[in-house]
């Protein structure tokens, strides 16, 4: 085990850059939880006008790129059909009108349009959710939370941090300590530096469960491919400490 002289001193190479930006991700998941199976959200983005299946949703479309006018009804056909942009536009609609009861509606458009690509979605998603005066469904709230992990392994640093900040409280998924450290694993297992480097100063300063030796090495080797130059020099510091300490364990059982 590293003892704690050697921890803080990587955990402040870790912190000396903790401005730095990371890379984006965009490698999906497997869609798997801690507790039970994750329902894959729905994936029928459309990303150019001829993906559309009828020529009415093309002309439609054609008509929405063209910031023509388009019917409340047709943009909810639009939107249905996978469009992010109509879903987006169709959620704003359903939020002129502050009503709370059609501002849960309007969450799962705007979770379509971030799902599809949408990325400033995410934000006005998250606010929504934020909100007490909102009367989600608990098959509703499934959903979004389905859809706020995907975009999180996805790549969306804000639907990450919301969604990790969700499980530490109440509001609106229920607090889960251990959802938003299986999220965080499998964003390391993606790939996800920054998430490796989490999960192992948690199991190495006592604040999460201990994990086995092999397990650490890997999230540190992922740690050590981050961008931020104090997040790799920890990785090594640690990553090293931990190979001399197998080595000094083997020797006295030897």
């Amino acid at each position: 085990m590293l003892d704690r002289a050697i921890l803080s001193a990587a955990l402040i190479l870790a912190s000396a850059g903790a401005q730095a930006a990371t890379a984006p991700r965009t490698t999906p998941a497997a869609d798997t939880a801690a507790q039970g199976q994750v329902l894959r959200v729905r994936d029928d983005r459309v990303t150019h006008t001829n993906d559309l299946p009828t020529y009415e949703l093309r002309r439609l479309r054609r008509r929405m790129l063209n910031d023509q006018w388009i019917s409340f009804q047709d943009m909810r056909r639009l939107a249905d059909a996978g469009d992010g942009l109509a879903a987006f536009n169709y959620a704003e609609r359903l939020l002129a009108m502050d009503d709370p009861e059609l501002h849960s509606a309007a969450a799962l458009y705007l979770a379509t349009a971030a799902y599809a690509g949408r990325d400033y979605a995410v934000w006005k998603l998250t606010k929504l959710l934020d909100r007490r005066d909102v009367p989600f469904s608990d098959k509703r709230l499934k959903h979004l939370e389905n859809a706020m992990r995907s975009l999180a392994l996805q790549g969306s640093e804000h639907a990450e941090a919301a969604l990790i900040r969700y499980y530490a409280t109440d509001h609106p998924f229920g607090r889960n300590p251990e959802k938003a450290r299986a999220l965080m694993g499998d964003m390391a297992n993606e790939g996800d530096a920054d998430a490796a480097m989490k999960l192992a100063t948690q199991a190495l300063s006592g604040d999460a469960p201990e994990i086995g030796e092999a397990r650490l090495a890997t999230l540190l080797e992922i740690a050590g491919t981050s961008d931020d130059l104090g997040t790799r020099a920890a990785a090594r510091t640690l990553g090293d400490r931990l190979h001399d300490g197998a080595d000094t364990a083997k020797a006295d059982t030897q």
